[in-house]
Formats: C-alpha cells, structure tokens, sequence
C-alpha cells in the first residue's frame, strides 16, 4: 500500500490581506541526509530549502506584508504571478529602507515623496526574482548569495514555479547538522 504524497503549501495573499489562496503540490520524497560528510556541491537544494511558504501577489498591501513578515517570523515574501512564478521579492531590508525614507523626510520637514508613499508589494519588491532549480546544490545558492549580495534565493521547478525558498540561515543550518559539533 503506497504512502500519500507528501504535499508543500504556498500561502499566497492579495489586495488587504483577503484570506490567502492556498496552493498545494506534491513535495518530492524527502533524501535522507548521506551518512557520509556531505559536500555542498552534492547536496541538491531540494534537501534543505523551506517548502511551506508565505507569498505575495503584486497588489497585497504593504500593511499586511509586515504583518505577514512578522506573525510567521520570515525574512522574505516572494511576489508569484498567476501561474505562481517569482516575480519578486520583498525582504526585511525592503522595508527598512522605506521606513528610512520616511524618517528622513520627516526630519526634513517634508511629507513622504509620492514616489516612496508605496501602497502595494509591486511598489516595494525588489523587482529581480534570483532563482534556481531545485536540482542546484547548497554550493550554487551560496555562490548566488555572495554574488548578488542577497540572503535569499527561489527555488523554482522546471516550469520556473516557486516549490521552495532558501535562505543563508537554511545553509547554516545544514552545515551545521553536516558536520556536528
């Protein structure tokens, strides 16, 4: 008797926050970990990217993107299209550098500029979606982070659909269950 596939969830929200449309899709069998030490040029980002994601469409209000941020403890939100693929990104550094803006220009004395008074994800998102399959290995996500200067990379399917995210604090994570204290 055959075991029910595992599935991921991607939570994605819109406009104000309306409850989310969920998307389900099989998660593929999970790897064991080799018991022998696991080089990061071996090991597939598939085995160590988060699966179950908290995710944005273009028009979510930047309120419940920080609500969002902070209630489910994220450093990102990746912005899908309607075919659930990565169009963006938006990072804890995203907000920061608003609420910069916004201090800055209340020191100044003047209102926020129209072109910072961002409204909706679009407005705020990092407009590049890094990504890379979920056949790349921790060593090609590390490459990635370093070069870009970036945190967090997309993992997407064959058919460029986010199936995971992986973040600086996952390849610790595994480094540190690889080589053991």
């Amino acid at each position: 008797m055959d075991a029910e596939p595992r599935m991921r969830t991607c939570n994605v929200y819109r406009g104000r926050g309306e409850a989310p449309q969920t998307i389900l899709i099989p998660a593929p069998p999970e790897e064991p970990l080799p018991s022998r030490r696991a080089s990061a040029s071996g090991v597939p980002l598939k085995q160590i990217m988060s699966r179950d994601l908290i995710c944005a469409r273009p028009d979510l209000d930047v309120g419940v993107v920080v609500q969002l941020m902070l209630k489910h403890h994220i450093g990102c939100l990746p912005v899908l299209d309607e075919r659930q693929r990565p169009i963006g990104i938006i990072t804890k550094s995203d907000l920061v550098e608003q609420i910069d803006a916004a201090m800055s220009s209340s020191r100044q004395g003047t209102s926020l500029p129209e072109d910072l008074q961002a409204r909706n994800a679009d407005e705020i998102m990092m407009p590049l979606a890094f990504t890379l399959s979920e056949f790349a290995t921790v060593a090609h996500a590390a490459q990635m982070m370093m070069a870009e200067d970036t945190h967090h990379v997309m993992v997407v399917s064959p058919t460029e659909q986010l199936v995971g995210v992986v973040s600086t604090r996952d390849i610790v994570g595994w480094l540190l269950q690889t080589d053991g204290p």
